[in-house]
């Protein structure tokens, strides 16, 4: 048992000591399968913070997938974060209308 797990607030971990893991430069429809299978190997492997700065494309089903490992995440009990989210993967999410629900994710 991690010592995040054992807190009060096991979602809460300090996540300085999460290595971020950086989303690709295009997230488009070739690229939901893979993000898929990362999304699903970081939540076995515990809270997951995501780098959003590169992204410059992002398809439908890419946010879709972000927004079950978010979801996923929160209902495991454990930290999903989206640092340093570029314009473009702001304007997509908002575009979605799913703005409300990714800014408790985002910094």
């Amino acid at each position: 048992m991690t010592d995040a797990m054992m807190t009060m607030n096991p979602g809460a971990a300090d996540e300085s000591q999460i290595a971020a893991h950086p989303l690709p430069q295009m997230l488009d429809l070739t690229q939901a399968a893979q993000l898929r299978d990362e999304m699903i190997q970081l939540a076995n492997a515990g809270d997951i913070l995501l780098d959003a700065s590169g992204v410059e494309r992002m398809s439908t089903p890419c946010v879709q997938i972000l927004l079950a490992a978010g979801r996923g995440a929160r209902a495991a009990n454990r930290s999903f974060r989206i640092m340093q989210a570029s314009e473009l993967f702001r304007t997509a999410i908002a575009d979605l209308g799913l703005r409300n629900e990714f800014e408790n994710w985002m910094e």
